[in-house]
Parts: structure tokens; sequence; C-alpha cells
């Protein structure tokens, strides 16, 4: 009993010395015109929260369904958030059946808000939305925290198979910058973890940014069963009145998983940059959707420095990547971005002809380190004869087809065909450090095929030699990017096993918890020893170092999972230059 009042007045002590203000809302016992300031005084609706809670608080939601349409009227301030989350693990469920609004969750011109753990379903009308950001021509938006929560059942209409118009949309999240200079901007949004799933869209997107946007990360979502595009950054539209600033930019769409996404009417893409600028997409598993990812331009202007990069594409309806402006009634083209070390498997399984790659409008475009392993139709990729297309190069990529033959393949290169892989290099110039070989897989026939590489892969270490990783880039399972020469393709073949990793480091010899583990918002490290100036580093399973900090006295050390990547993590403490302690925690 005596550890349990100890913890209990531990943990008391860290959440308090934030001098943070916890709101109450309950939909059974609650009174909005109480304060909301504990349980007992709990506000009765999300709405009530929306209007009057204050900077560093948050506001701590009963399990229940609300049938709200919520506005959001409060803002944080930097380094004062206000956060919205479930009471402890209780189902929270903002459901639109009845209400009479168009949106279940509005946010404009507001800043510095998280919203955590929470359900929005249920509302079937034409132009409805699950969430709404809005910067204003005259506003601003910065750090928004959109975290763990599932989006279902947003729709245009009531009747999932009803086929739409152009003017029949809904979106389960719409980001808008609207903001007509760079500093009136939606600034450092981020979407982690969430779930997004039927939701039937009409003429819209699932998951969608627009505008003038500068700075967002968009991770580890499952996006699935929607009825049009997966995940959409997109520019050019005119939703920001000053052309150089209408564009999603700056961004990173990252370790999210999108399958299912396919339109009635067109081909969907699981993720689309379509006017965008400077997005990293990588490490993402598309799969049964349309295509599996789209850079493409459809209105006038261009779509400019996108990067896709160690991801997985299998198995989509279309071809696994499709680059280009597909119009000449527009200006509208895909230039200077990079498609490397993506592995491609049976894509376009509709047998279209389109192949595994797909290029109309893109100019200065480089393709290379790709691992693409074709369906027995046997069509490498297709490049439209439509202008502007220029300067596109293709290099160190790993070619093959089902039947293991590279006297029998298609390469549709403009206006010319090609039958044989060596008359494909020799007509175009292309692939020149190019090869045809089985990339020996690890298994193929699984309906979710295991793509990794084998030892025996001419693969390993054949990426381009000059290949420039990015910053602390990791293939898709998180291991550090060559080894040697890099590897062609999403995986890198020589790394050190995880378990490997977990094991060099040294066993716990001080005796440190961590409490609650696992946790989402906040947890405890309780020492055994007091500490003095100590460092607590965390590392992914991959080793890669995630957090540090230094400095540390005392018996206790405060955790922020809202800083951290979901999943198990490891951690060591440091004192005197000696590792004192290790041990794990989960990020939920």
């Amino acid at each position: 009993m005596k550890n349990l009042i100890t913890l209990t007045v531990a943990l008391s002590t860290i959440f308090n010395v934030f001098g943070q203000t916890n709101y109450y809302v309950d939909p059974v016992n609650g009174n909005n015109a109480f304060n909301g300031t504990s349980l007992g005084t709990a506000w009765k609706t999300i709405q009530k929260a929306c209007d009057a809670a204050t900077p560093n608080s948050i506001v701590q939601i009963k399990g229940g369904t609300y049938y709200e349409n919520l506005v959001v009227n409060v803002s944080g301030t930097n380094g004062n958030p206000i956060t919205f989350k479930n009471y402890m693990n209780e189902s929270v469920i903002i459901d639109g059946t009845g209400t009479s609004g168009s949106t279940l969750l509005n946010i404009t011109d507001k800043s510095y808000l998280t919203f955590k753990n929470l359900t929005f379903q249920n509302l079937a009308k034409n132009n409805a939305q699950g969430i709404l950001v809005e910067c204003s021509a005259s506003g601003t938006v910065t750090s928004l925290l959109f975290r763990k929560l599932v989006v279902k059942n947003i729709r245009w209409t009531a009747n999932a198979s009803a086929t739409p118009t152009s003017n029949n949309n809904a979106q389960a999240f719409i980001a808008y910058g609207r903001g007509t200079t760079s500093a009136k901007v939606i600034a450092n949004l981020v979407i982690d973890s969430c779930d997004f799933y039927n939701n039937v869209t009409g003429f819209s997107e699932v998951l969608s940014l627009d505008g003038n946007i500068d700075g967002f990360t968009i991770t580890n979502n499952n996006v699935h069963h929607n009825t049009n595009i997966g995940i959409y950054a997109g520019g050019n539209y005119g939703e920001c009145s000053i052309p150089s600033l209408d564009h999603a930019r700056n961004g990173a769409i990252e370790k999210n998983t999108c399958y299912k996404n396919v339109s009635p009417y067109a081909t969907s893409g699981g993720i689309y940059a379509d006017g965008a600028q400077n997005v990293i997409i990588r490490r993402n598993s598309c799969y049964r959707n349309g295509y599996g990812i789209e850079v493409g331009c459809e209105e006038n202007g261009t779509t400019d420095n996108i990067t896709v990069v160690n991801n997985l594409l299998f198995r989509n309806l279309d071809c696994g990547i499709a680059v280009g402006g597909y119009t000449t009634s527009t200006t509208g083209q895909v230039l200077n971005s990079t498609f490397r070390n993506n592995t491609l498997f049976q894509n376009d399984s509709l047998k279209n002809g389109s192949g595994e790659f797909y290029i109309t409008k893109a100019s200065n475009c480089i393709f290379k380190n790709n691992l693409v392993y074709t369906n027995s139709e046997n069509v490498l990729f297709s490049a439209d004869p439509i202008s502007p297309q220029a300067s596109n190069t293709f290099n160190y990529n790993c070619w093959f087809t089902p039947q293991n033959n590279a006297n029998d393949i298609t390469v549709n290169w403009k206006t010319s065909n090609y039958s044989t892989f060596s008359a494909y290099k020799t007509g175009t110039s292309q692939d020149a450090n190019s090869f045809y070989s089985d990339p020996k897989l690890v298994n193929t026939i699984l309906v979710n095929p295991d793509l990794h590489i084998q030892a025996q892969s001419l693969c390993v270490n054949s990426g381009d030699p000059a290949t420039t990783v990015l910053g602390s880039e990791t293939d898709y399972d998180g291991n550090a990017r060559a080894v040697s020469t890099i590897d062609i393709g999403a995986f890198e073949y020589a790394v050190i096993p995880i378990i490997s990793e977990i094991s060099r480091i040294e066993s716990s010899k001080v005796p440190m918890f961590v409490y609650p583990n696992p946790f989402s918002s906040q947890a405890t490290l309780f020492s055994g020893i007091e500490l003095k100036n100590a460092s607590l580093i965390i590392y992914n399973l991959a080793g890669n170092e995630v957090k540090k900090v230094e400095n540390i006295t005392g018996f206790q050390i405060s955790i922020d999972g809202d800083n951290l990547p979901v999943g198990l993590l490891i951690f060591k403490v440091e004192q005197d230059n000696k590792v004192i302690a290790t041990g794990k925690f989960i990020v939920e």
C-alpha cells in the first residue's frame, strides 16, 4: 500500500508541476452551467469546452456518444496548447446522425490545439465534412495535432452505391489554406496514427490538404475502404488567391497504409500529390487502390520537387506509380521529382497495359534504384506520347516479369514499343546500369506478399553508388540505408536484425520502470537512485535516436508521448559516462 501511495503522489506531482488545467465533459452528469474543472462539476457538451477551454489545458471527455456539430472557438498559445481527448481509456464518439450541420469538427483560424483518441462518424449529406481545418484570407493556423482519431462513414449520400457527379462531395478530413501571405498560412499540421475508412467521398478525397499550407506531416495512418483518393496534397485550384502560395508544400507523407481506395468513376490513388511542392512521400504501403501513388498536375501550373522513396506498391488496379499532367488543355506538368528505391509488384491488376510506371507530362524526373516485378502482361512501364516530356532518366533499376524472359517484355516509350529488354535500352538510351533479373523476393504468393530481398538477389548493393540518401533515411522497415552501396528496392538486405540490436543493449543495472506502460500522452520513468546530471536517450527499433533529454536530476523523468513515434521504444539512462539502466516502453 505504501508503494501505491508513493506512486500516486509522484504522478500527481508530475502532472501539477506544469500548472495545467483539466476540464471535464460528462454527457450524463454534466451541466454547462458548471465550471468544468472536476468530474463533479463537468460540462455536458464538448461544444462548451470548444467555447471555454483555456491555454495549457486538457479537456477530458467522458465516454459516450455526442450528437454535436463542433465549432472550435478557442486557441492555445505557443508552448501552452489545448488538448481534447478521451477520459482514461473510454470511448468517445462524435456522431452526426440527426444533426443539422454539415461538419463534425470545424477549426477556422485557431492554433495550438491537439485532438486525441476520438471517433468522428456518421454524417451523410452532400458536402459533408468530418474534420474541417481552414485558414481564412486574413487568418493564421499553426500547430494542430490530430492523433489516434477514427473518421468513418462521412458520405455525400446515404446510398453508397450511387454514382457521383462533380457536385457530389464529402471529405473525412479537409484543410483549406486560404491565407494571402506566407505568414497567413496553415503551418505545422500533424495527422498521425488515425484510421479513415468507409467514407463515401464522391468527387473529393478522404484526407485532403489544399492551398496555402506550409509544413505538414501525415504519418502512420490507415486509409482504407473509401470511394476515392486516400491521401491528397494539392494546389493550383485557387483556394489561395495568390498562385505562388496556392500549394501544399514542405511536408512529409510517411509510414501510412492505404488500401482499397477505389473510385467508381475514375482511377483513384492511395496517395496523390497534385500541385504540391517539396513533399517527401516515403515508407508507405499502397495496395489494391486505383493507382498506388500518383504525382500529377491537373490544373495550370506545376507540381514540383516531389520525392517518392522507399515505398511498397503492389497489386493496385492500375499502375504502381503514375507521374505527370495528363491533358493538353492545361499547362500542368510534374517537374524535378525523384522516384527511387521503391518496390513495385504486380500492379495493373486490371491489365490495361499501363505497366508498373505510367508517365505523361513530366520533365526532369529521375527513376532509379527501383525494384519492378510485373504481372503476367509483362509490361514494364508506359510513357505516353504527350508533350512536354523531357529529360527524364531511368537508371540502376531491377526489372523482372513472371515468365523470366528478357525477350518477352513490353515498354511503351512515347511513339515506340519495345518487346525485348536489350532493344528497349538501345532504342531509348535509358537504364544503362539497370538489369533484368529475378529479384529473389521472399514470398510472391501471399495475398500480402513478402517483398524483402534475399541474400542471393542481384539487387543487393546494386543501386546507384552516387545516391545521396536523405538525412537519417531508413528503408521501409526502418533500417539504416546504404550499408555499403545502397540496395535496389524498398528494403536493405545487409542490416543488423532488430532482435540483435536490442540484445546489444546492456541489461538494467539500476532498477527503473515506466508508468503507465503502454501510454499515449505522458508517462514517468521512476529511478531507484537519485540521478545527478544524467541523460535519457530513447531509440526506435532500428537503433535510431528519437529523443534525448540531458541534465536530469532527481528520482523521476517525465516522458512526453506526443513527441515520440508510436510503437515499441528502447531507452537507456547514462550518468558519469556510463550506462546505468535500460528498458523498453510502448507509445500507443
